[in-house]
């Protein structure tokens, strides 16, 4: 999706870029990922089609964003602490990007907040991302990869230790961290586009989102509603399923894999956007497991 101009616009990366792990391009789809939040999907890409070139080059440039935060004669937007505590960017009536805190600079933030038409704290995403970069001395993602995995790190730690620091930035939750760090990592989730697949615990990240939980609910999980306890239940059926016995060359144990047949299976919006779902079959349900079939919002339809 990420290198489909005709979805994400000027987002779009090259495939070889993404294959080589490129810093400005691994950044532009960070960048593009944390607008994936409470909306729809179609919705979201409308928004990043309608960006020009030279906004999206200034949105996703961390060189080029920090220098505008350190010139904008803001205190609160050059530093992260700053940002994250004391700017209280948000849209006024006519979607323009306004704050109390310093309310007469006219900083890139509040020119974002209106680009990305998005909560008016939005426009404070780009900048916040540069910001985090440089609060762990880093100047690009792989440099930050490279922090991460240190001198004889394990791969858990290690893994633990990059998540968490993406997640100082702005609105990078922690189902945008495990939505960004397994499309880099997972070598099955996009083969042949996974450049941080080693030196990093990979199996640690899967998305859990609202379809996630409808799964969860109707198989009876009762567990602790955190991320964290969620992610572990899934990465727990995981590894009872053998998914190189479905697909060989897969691996064996990959829980961002089950998630996401959790994630398609209870989404009614994307598989009816999909012409080869079961449920266009006549009779499918007939065939399927019943603890499946009664499950399956999409059983009337055939």
């Amino acid at each position: 999706m990420f290198t489909d101009p005709a979805r994400v616009g000027e987002f779009a990366v090259d495939a070889a870029a993404l294959a080589v792990g490129d810093g400005p391009a691994l950044f532009r789809v960070l960048m593009a990922t944390v607008m994936f939040q409470r909306r729809q999907d179609l919705q979201i890409m409308r928004v990043l089609r309608g960006l020009s070139a030279d906004e999206v080059d200034e949105l996703c440039s961390p060189a080029r964003l920090l220098a505008l935060a350190d010139g904008s004669g803001c205190v609160h937007a050059s530093t992260l602490s700053g940002l994250l505590e004391r700017c209280d960017l948000r849209k006024d009536e006519q979607a323009m990007g306004v704050c109390a805190a310093n309310p007469d600079v006219a900083c890139a933030c509040k020119r974002h907040a209106k680009l990305l038409k998005r909560y008016g704290h939005f426009g404070k995403v780009p900048t916040g991302l540069a910001l985090t970069l440089r609060e762990h001395h880093v100047g690009t993602l792989p440099e930050l990869r490279a922090w991460a995995i240190g001198d004889g790190c394990d791969e858990r730690a290690a893994a633990a230790r990059l998540e968490a620091a993406l997640r100082r930035a702005w609105r990078v939750s922690d189902k945008i961290a495990a939505m960004f760090l397994s499309m880099l990592a997972n070598p099955d989730l996009c083969p042949g586009l996974s450049p941080w697949s080693e030196g990093l615990d990979w199996r640690r990240w899967v998305v859990i989102d609202s379809n996630v939980d409808l799964f969860l609910a109707s198989i009876g999980y009762a567990g602790q509603t955190t991320y964290a306890a969620r992610a572990g239940f899934v990465r727990s059926l995981a590894a009872r399923i053998d998914l190189s016995s479905m697909k060989p060359g897969m691996v064996a144990d990959n829980p961002r894999i089950v998630q996401q047949a959790m994630y398609l299976f209870m989404s009614t919006t994307n598989r009816r956007a999909l012409g080869g779902d079961c449920a266009r079959v006549p009779d499918a349900c007939s065939l399927c497991a019943p603890e499946l079939s009664l499950r399956c919002g999409l059983r009337r339809v055939g």
